[in-house]
């Protein structure tokens, strides 16, 4: 999220993408209006065309690729 709001405070519209919708949209309305969720798994190539589809009718064209990928686990230490 705080790279999303870099670019978006350099003027940026930001689209996100992940497999969890309710997750996605949360964090799109964190980021305001210049941020577009678009529900996905990039490991499906059919969700990636769906993805550049959208960005292709919406704005034209891709000027920036930022992947970003997380775990979270629980550790517990003795």
């Amino acid at each position: 999220m705080a790279t999303a709001n870099v670019f978006m405070k350099e003027g940026a519209r930001v689209y996100i993408t992940g497999r969890r919708e309710a997750e996605l949209e949360a964090t799109a309305a964190l980021l305001g209006p210049r941020a577009t969720p678009v529900q996905g798994d990039v490991s499906k190539p059919a969700d990636l065309d769906r993805l550049y589809g959208q960005i292709r009718e919406e704005v034209g064209r891709v000027d920036v690729v930022f992947a970003n990928a997380g775990v979270i686990s629980r550790c517990h230490f003795r």
